[in-house]
């Protein structure tokens, strides 16, 4: 009677966890965002926080140095290059439907290239083939179309959100200081929680700290490095809206396949057309020894061993990412990635091994 008892009450008191527990994330899925991104942003910056603890002795001071820090370095510069990306957006939009309506077809700038109109006619000789028939001029324009409305709805959507804006950096900001002040305690009561061995508690927690320190900030510098260097490339061959197509040179570059070059091998070609072979050229050179040379001097320092993730299975993750959470899924899917291959090599070593 007794253990019927004791497992009754075990349910119950699951079930009412449970329950609280979804009632607590209705409560915080407002910020959710916030907080995630506020942890991330904590995380990568903890370091400076320890270094001035060592110095100052004074944890209050030193974690609020460490915001002050995260706001001038992150917050402030990410908010004036969304300005500037709102506004390049709204000035791009009415240009993108004027060539969409009134220029030249797609198909004429494609025969241009004679490689390309080479690719171009035989994509459709193979359509015509299996009695296919499509419009690729009527495609393109849609989809170009769908991609201007949707940037120019963003646009929209960070001036009329304007308020809400605000009072997300002053949440972050707060939450910030509240991590690098309490940060350890959190840390130590989450690691607490875990029913596991000590030795994988561990193993767990420090190998996925050191992967989100590893590849969000090697992602992050990457893209930063690769949106400057390319927004240069764009300013000095003349292309029009340099700072918008750097900030999509930024956003393309945390993909693990094909990273900032689906930007600007385009916009070479671009070039080629409207510019002449010697910008284009020498875009093309740009494009490949400087942009996406970067790629491969920051990740393989900063990123190192810490993670061995596939980068097919990352570039599907971080797509995904983007559907579910938006921007911060570029940051997210990865994390989550790691997580499940350190979970994964627990099982592996807990399981496997037995047998």
């Amino acid at each position: 009677m007794g253990s019927n008892y004791g497992q009754i009450g075990n349910i119950f008191f699951f079930l009412f966890l449970s329950f609280f527990l979804f009632l607590g994330y209705l409560l915080f899925l407002p910020f959710l965002k916030v907080i995630i991104l506020s942890i991330l942003i904590t995380i990568i910056f903890y370091p400076v926080k320890q270094r001035l603890d060592s110095k100052l002795k004074k944890p209050i001071l030193s974690s609020l140095l460490s915001t002050v820090i995260v706001f001038l370095f992150i917050i402030v510069p990410s908010i004036v290059l969304i300005a500037f990306f709102t506004n390049q957006v709204i000035s791009l939009y009415p240009v993108i439907m004027t060539a969409i309506s009134e220029g030249h077809s797609i198909e004429y700038y494609i025969n241009q290239i004679p490689i390309l109109s080479s690719v171009h006619k035989l994509f459709l000789n193979s359509l015509q083939a299996f009695h296919i028939d499509i419009d690729l001029n009527t495609v393109l324009k849609n989809l170009l179309s769908n991609i201007a409305n949707f940037l120019i709805e963003q646009g929209k959507s960070l001036f009329i959100n304007i308020t809400f804006l605000i009072v997300g950096i002053g949440i972050m900001l707060v939450t910030i200081f509240f991590l690098f002040k309490d940060g350890e305690v959190l840390y130590h009561r989450v690691l607490r929680l875990i029913p596991l061995p000590e030795k994988d508690k561990n193993f767990l927690l420090s190998k996925t700290y050191t992967a989100i320190q590893g590849v969000v900030l090697g992602s992050v510098l990457t893209a930063i490095a690769q949106g400057i260097l390319s927004f240069i490339g764009y300013f000095f061959a003349g292309l029009e809206f340099s700072l918008f197509w750097a900030f999509v040179t930024f956003i393309a570059a945390f993909l693990p396949i094909g990273g900032a070059s689906l930007v600007w091998i385009p916009i070479a070609v671009y070039l080629f057309i409207s510019k002449g072979l010697l910008v284009g050229f020498l875009f093309a050179l740009w494009g490949t020894f400087v942009i996406s040379l970067v790629d491969n001097i920051i990740k393989p320092v900063v990123i190192g061993d810490k993670t061995n993730i596939h980068p097919v299975i990352l570039f599907f993750a971080i797509l995904g990412g983007l559907n579910i959470f938006g921007f911060i899924g570029i940051f997210l899917a990865p994390i989550i990635i790691v997580l499940i291959d350190n979970m994964l090599h627990l099982y592996s070593e807990r399981f496997s091994s037995q047998d």
